[in-house]
């Protein structure tokens, strides 16, 4: 390993090719206050303003360290190659300083100051270059980057914004922020931060050249980096994976590309052919949005290699750690080649972006929307190895329907989704163990008998529809998923096709504020919706009175007196007695509103039968039977 000082002229002025190496990330440094771009800004200011006012001497402005290597071998007369380790953040930003700077020279039509610029951006052509169209760049960047790179290196500033990245501006020529790539945003700032540091300039009194000149001689002569080269016995890789830069730590999804490229070299795999062919997929900005799963906010990325490792290992992944732990999968699985090893994270990848994208209507969307409603991407690991492991969509929907079962009947009958992690490995386990994955799924959900994990029989779902308090107990989207769903099994062809329950809320049927207008079954007012609330307001109840008042209590809130209307109607139905409500609810043109309004009195009697006529419908919906059956 050699280290040394140099300025920029020696570091960009050499026939060379600093290459950036495929596991590496594409470009990252940012413009706002305080961040790279800016600060880089702030020096080279600062650099020129010290030669224009020449009232003291520049002192040079050190910018960091970069570690390259080079091949063992390199063909005669081609241009040398010198692969970054570290410092291509620097490097691409130092080639976007000198585009702004040329950009700025062709504004004034400074032509000696745009060839000068190009030397540093473009090696001479000779006929000793193999490929002149990729050798004639000092820069080849990540793939990612190359093209938008070379559209900057090769153009004008004019050309690029409206011929090659028009979709990133605002017809007022404006740049627009989000989803910009930070390549483009860095050209774009620095070409206008130059543009007015000239004018102001030129309005003190300096002439446009001097000042161009000032900001290229600061640049070149006063910003120095270190230049480490390694030799053949360090290995590049691992020290691009211990390396931060400028205070921001790699991401797990870089040190999962470092490894995987790592690994790819070493068996002599082409990295280049790997990454346009398998790698490219996961640059696309789909996988750095930032979601939410469970209490866990992080890029899409993440979220893939976790569920990725889990169902391919059938065990948990501590996602804290899941660099290390795709690593470790990945070693353990020996894959042949690492194009293989991709194959396999890409049908994940392209599966899991179906869980994100897929419309509610399809078999996928529907278990998304579920997963979603529930908040359950514990089970995504399940999902994904289902829809990579089970060819036959037949299949994959009896699953997704059995898992779908599973988890309404443990919402209807209060039991812990603690431990669903565990729970979603072990229906892996018991999945793949079969060439019949749905059957022994089945077999196993029926043999378990742990609260934490069994499917509730048939007897329990109807005790707990008819006695347990589900409203307030079940989170609202739950709930409310529960009832659109009994509603679109009862209805009828020509119901299906005229009411969308979207945009309805849960309402009881007998308000939970009753007493006022809701006599009890012996004509009795009550003065109170609770006999414990009647004694701690000093009007204690006769105990006739108070048992019917506790046995109302205890049914308000239970799946039989709850329904789906519309938010509008809600209001105009609030605590009105039956006669009111029935009428409304025989005007609705949902079927579980209009066979509660045939009803002549609702009572705790009506709520019972009504509990009994949605545990058929719920055993018929989300009932649980073995394929055979």
């Amino acid at each position: 390993m050699d280290a040394k000082a140099h300025d920029l002229n020696f570091v960009l002025g050499q026939r060379q090719q600093w290459v950036v190496p495929v596991y590496q990330r594409h470009y990252e440094w940012e413009t706002g206050a305080d961040k790279q771009v800016a600060k880089m800004w702030d020096d080279l200011r600062d650099n020129a303003i010290e030669r224009l006012e020449k009232d003291r001497t520049p002192f040079p402005h050190y910018f960091g360290a970069i570690i390259y290597s080079e091949p063992s071998t390199q063909p005669f007369g081609a241009v040398p190659q010198r692969f970054l380790v570290d410092g291509q953040q620097r490097i691409t930003t130092f080639q976007i300083v000198l585009t702004a700077i040329r950009e700025e020279a062709r504004d004034y039509k400074l032509s000696h100051l745009v060839e000068i610029t190009n030397t540093y951006l473009f090696n001479d052509e000779n006929k000793g270059m193999k490929d002149v169209s990729k050798e004639r760049f000092k820069l080849w960047p990540s793939a990612f980057d190359r093209s938008l790179f070379q559209s900057i290196a090769l153009d004008n500033f004019q050309t690029v914004r409206n011929n090659n990245t028009p979709q990133y501006f605002y017809k007022t020529g404006r740049i627009i922020k989000g989803g910009t790539p930070k390549l483009l945003l860095a050209y774009h700032s620095l070409c206008l931060s130059i543009e007015e540091f000239v004018k102001e300039r030129v309005e003190l009194g300096n002439e446009a050249e001097i000042v161009i000149n000032a900001l290229l001689e600061g640049f070149l002569s006063g910003f120095q980096v270190v230049v480490i080269q390694l030799d053949e016995n360090d290995d590049a890789q691992e020290i691009f994976a211990s390396l931060n830069g400028l205070g921001k730590p790699l991401a797990p999804f870089d040190l999962i590309r470092n490894d995987v490229f790592h690994r790819a070299r070493k068996l002599g795999e082409d990295d280049e052919t790997l990454f346009d062919s398998r790698w490219k997929y996961f640059e696309e900005p789909f996988w750095t949005f930032e979601v939410r799963q469970g209490r866990l906010k992080r890029a899409r990325a993440d979220h893939l290699i976790a569920h990725a490792v889990v169902a391919e290992t059938a065990r948990d992944a501590n996602i804290a750690k899941i660099a290390t732990e795709y690593q470790h999968y990945a070693r353990d699985r020996a894959f042949e080649t690492v194009a293989d090893e991709l194959d396999v994270l890409l049908t994940h990848a392209r599966n899991y972006r179906l869980l994100e994208e897929e419309e509610e209507g399809s078999t996928i969307g529907r278990i998304a929307h579920i997963l979603r409603t529930w908040d359950l991407s514990t089970f995504h690991p399940f999902v994904l190895w289902v829809l990579s492991y089970v060819g036959d969509e037949d299949i994959q929907k009896k699953i997704f329907d059995l898992l779908e079962s599973y988890l309404v009947r443990r919402e209807i009958c209060g039991l812990t989704t603690k431990n669903y992690n565990k729970v979603a490995t072990s229906f892996i386990r018991a999945a793949k163990k079969s060439e019949d994955p749905y059957n022994a799924l089945y077999e196993y959900m029926s043999a378990a008998t742990g609260d934490v994990s069994k499917m509730p029989m048939e007897a329990e779902v109807k005790e707990a529809i008819l006695r347990r308090k589900v409203y307030g107990t079940i989170p609202t989207p739950r709930l409310r998923f529960i009832l659109q769903n009994i509603e679109y099994a009862i209805r009828d062809k020509f119901d299906e096709i005229t009411v969308s329950t979207s945009n309805l809320t849960i309402e009881h049927i007998m308000p939970q504020h009753w007493a006022e207008n809701w006599p009890l079954d012996n004509g009795e007012t009550a003065t109170h919706e609770s006999s414990v609330r009647a004694i701690l307001d000093g009007a204690p109840m006769e105990d006739a009175t108070k048992a019917l008042v506790d046995t109302r209590s205890l049914a308000i809130d239970t799946l039989g007196n709850l329904t789906l209307i519309t938010g509008s109607l809600n209001p105009s139905l609030g605590n009105a007695g039956w006669i009111k409500k029935k009428e409304k609810l025989a005007g609705s043109l949902l079927v579980l509103n209009r066979e509660v309004a045939k009803v002549d009195n609702w009572n705790e009697k009506s709520i019972e039968d009504r509990a009994g006529i949605i545990a058929e419908v719920i055993e018929i919906r989300w009932g649980a039977q073995n394929s055979d059956d």
